[in-house]
């Protein structure tokens, strides 16, 4: 005889012998109520599945219990039910931010981590522009050559979006030696 036991959600562990099972006096061996007596025993279940109880009938099941993945944003959840997983959750581990599902995969949404960098390179810009509006007032003491500088610096900084090496960090615009050393 294959006794097999299965837990709250009918995943079947065994076979065992009645042997296994403990003697009550005056009762014999006794067969707990989460049991069931199967006349041949199971095959072991393929790669990712388990035998489990399915309206009193033995069933492999998929097992994606654990860790999986929202295919709309990579967000981790808790899964704890047997079977296929429902549509938007995958068992494959999301790889990080800019990547999306697409063809049953997780695949790098290239445009989206560009766009990334370039609203970083932007937002580097409009800091560098603001760093430098109190030297472009009209009565800020510096010379004529300064002022001119500071302008096409400032002109380079506005144009940097619209270079061909945008958004390549060694192409950035470099302040004059004498706004560099004002940081300082």
């Amino acid at each position: 005889m294959n006794i097999y036991v299965f837990d709250p959600l009918g995943i079947l562990a065994g076979p065992f012998a009645l042997s296994d099972f403990p003697e009550v006096p005056g009762f014999g061996q006794y067969l707990p109520g989460n049991t069931i007596q199967m006349e041949n025993p199971l095959a072991q279940p393929e790669a990712g599945h388990v035998w489990a109880l399915v309206d009193g009938e033995s069933q492999q099941l998929a097992d994606y219990r654990g860790m999986v993945y929202h295919t709309d944003s990579g967000a981790e959840d808790e899964h704890v039910e047997l079977g296929d997983l429902p549509e938007g959750l995958t068992a494959k581990r999301w790889p990080g931010q800019f990547y999306v599902w697409a063809g049953g995969g997780w695949v790098l949404d290239e445009a989206a981590q560009i766009a990334a960098v370039q609203a970083g390179e932007r937002a580097w810009r409009n800091v560098q522009v603001a760093a430098t509006d109190y030297l472009a007032m009209p009565d800020y003491p510096i010379t004529a050559e300064q002022r001119s500088d500071l302008y096409a610096y400032r002109q380079a900084l506005r144009d940097w979006p619209d270079v061909t090496r945008f958004p390549d960090q060694s192409g950035r615009p470099k302040p004059p030696a004498w706004i560099a050393s004002l940081a300082q």
